[in-house]
């Protein structure tokens, strides 16, 4: 599971890298930066919360339709600092992957 999880995330799969961060890579805190940097370059910053209003059957809530709405969604992760060699480790590591799913992209589009 875990090895399916990081070609997703690799690949820019944000729900996968929380996953990771969450499960897998909890006891690697620079793996788990990595993630976040990741998450951020590809538009997705599992650092935020990201709340939304739902329907109490978990669909998202339409304000024309109305009737009650209920919060759903997710926090942000809270991930304990690195030093600044650490940090600046995970982040070379997000861009690189980060370029690499540019390049996949690319390839897919032409």
């Amino acid at each position: 599971m875990k090895r399916m999880l990081t070609i997703a995330a690799e690949s820019g799969d944000t729900d996968a890298m929380l996953m990771l961060i969450e499960e897998y890579d909890r006891s690697d805190l620079q793996r788990c930066w990595t993630w976040a940097h990741l998450s951020r370059l590809v538009g997705d910053d599992l650092t935020k919360d990201a709340h939304l209003a739902i329907n109490d059957d978990g669909s998202e809530y339409d304000f024309d339709v109305g009737g009650p709405a209920y919060v759903g969604g997710r926090e942000g992760i809270r991930l304990e600092l690195l030093t600044p060699a650490q940090d600046a480790t995970a982040r070379l590591a997000a861009q690189k992957l980060f370029e690499q799913i540019e390049q996949m992209r690319r390839l897919n589009v032409e």
